[in-house]
């Protein structure tokens, strides 16, 4: 397997139910709309005496990572074509936070041998923000092993932060079809939403509520495509049931007073904007959201 040192390939957090939106796009608007992780070869003869490397690991395995470093050095000099060492060395230089030696050496183990190294080179780059050299490596890995979903998910999750939606449509996916995780069919929606596709978005958003229905954000973001789509009845429903079975969610609150507010029923909107307020007292928007019910109650009286 693929030794990954810089930390497990994630896509998100995995509590869907609570899992913010990206930041809104129209700020003052209460949406939740706006742009929201193989077998080595054996390794070459090594010139170096073995036991140089097998004390490196040791050192490594006890914390001992700058005692590890000059012997993964030497190692490294005197097999220059070895792809292990210039990879462990990577690792423990990484560990005692030299990271651009570090990547310099992952580089190294990942031109020697992209198939075992490629990706954690990848992952370091990313890590780095160096995200561009990072798409680049994965997709190199991708024409080599277009069915390995741990790439597909490096470089949907690349894209999908940079907002390339287009790009990771595909990729999401192909992970969701695979995985069914409810995080990636959730931002699979979102990306297709964002990329033009509004139908497919919504109906993915129906597939993530059908295997969890307190997906509170899923519903607001499936209520948003659907108002987005001119179906602002079929929004209000798909929230006021989230709401009669999760009374107490302020993120439904909250969405319900925007499309009140946005279907030109003022009143509702400002009821559900204080319930919000009255479940998140210290939410950092309540006071902004107090500041818009009361608002919109003034022009009610004054109507």
């Amino acid at each position: 397997m693929v030794a990954v040192a810089i930390g497990t390939v994630v896509l998100a957090c995995r509590d869907i139910a609570t899992q913010p939106p990206p930041p809104a796009a129209t700020p003052g608007v209460f949406t939740f709309g706006g742009p929201p992780a193989s077998g080595s070869p054996s390794p070459s003869p090594a010139v170096v005496s073995t036991s140089d490397v097998e004390e490196a690991r040791r050192l490594m395995s006890q914390g001992n990572l700058a005692q590890a470093v000059p012997l993964l050095q030497k190692a490294t000099a005197e097999n220059p074509g070895n792809a292990e060492y210039p990879h462990l060395l990577g690792r423990a230089l990484w560990a005692t936070g030299d990271r651009e030696s570090a990547l310099a050496s992952y580089e190294q183990a990942a031109r020697l041998d992209p198939g075992a190294y490629r990706l954690e080179f990848a992952q370091a780059l990313e890590t780095m923000g160096r995200t561009d050299e990072a798409a680049a490596q994965l997709e190199a890995a991708l024409v080599a092993q277009p069915g390995a979903t741990i790439v597909q998910e490096g470089l949907s999750r690349i894209y999908y932060n940079k907002g390339e939606f287009a790009k990771a449509v595909p990729l999401l996916e192909s992970v969701a079809a695979r995985t069914k995780d409810p995080v990636v069919m959730q931002q699979l929606a979102f990306a297709a939403d964002k990329a033009g596709d509004p139908e497919r978005a919504i109906s993915t958003y129906r597939e993530v509520l059908a295997v969890q229905p307190r997906a509170d954000v899923a519903r607001g973001l499936l209520a948003e495509s659907l108002l987005a789509s001119g179906r602002s009845n079929e929004a209000l429903t798909v929230l006021q049931e989230g709401v009669q079975a999760a009374p107490n969610a302020p993120l439904l609150q909250r969405g319900l007073g925007s499309v009140f507010e946005r279907s030109g029923r003022p009143a509702e909107a400002a009821a559900a904007y204080r319930e919000y307020t009255r479940l998140a007292p210290n939410a950092p928007d309540a006071a902004e959201v107090a500041a818009r019910a009361a608002r919109l109650e003034a022009s009610v009286k004054g109507s």
